[in-house]
């Protein structure tokens, strides 16, 4: 089993960084403030900047991704949309730091999980058993 813990962890962090991308991909499309908080994310949050950008990518690729983070972003961001419609300089903050919900809240560990499975990644790679061989073929 030890043998194997970077591979689940890498399994791990493409399935969160998969769900990050077309869920952060889809939020340009939000109405009234998905370009908001593109610009804000551009400004403040290098991750979120990441995201959008690549998710963007993979949303257009396959629509009906798009369309589903879109959706599920509206509806985990739906009390905080209007203030960010306002206030557009508040919008990252708003989303990382307040709590909406519980999708609201899958949205927000998603959002941190896949860096910290990333370094998990690597240093379990990094860690992991070493084939020895003592004789050569």
């Amino acid at each position: 089993m030890k043998r194997r813990l970077h591979v689940i962890a890498m399994v791990l962090f493409l399935l969160v960084a998969a769900f990050d991308l077309v869920l952060w991909g889809g939020v340009p499309s939000i109405p009234d403030a998905g370009e908001k908080i593109r610009r804000s994310a551009n400004a403040e949050a290098p991750v979120a900047a990441t995201y959008i950008l690549l998710g963007s990518w993979v949303d257009n690729t396959v629509p009906s991704l798009g369309r589903w983070g879109t959706e599920t972003m509206t509806e985990a961001l739906g009390p905080l949309l209007p203030r960010i419609a306002e206030e557009p300089a508040v919008a990252m903050d708003l989303i990382l730091n307040t709590s909406q919900g519980r999708l609201h809240g899958w949205v927000k560990t998603a959002y941190w999980a896949a860096p910290v499975l990333l370094v998990i990644t690597a240093l379990l790679w990094w860690r992991r058993p070493k084939k020895i061989s003592l004789m050569r073929r």
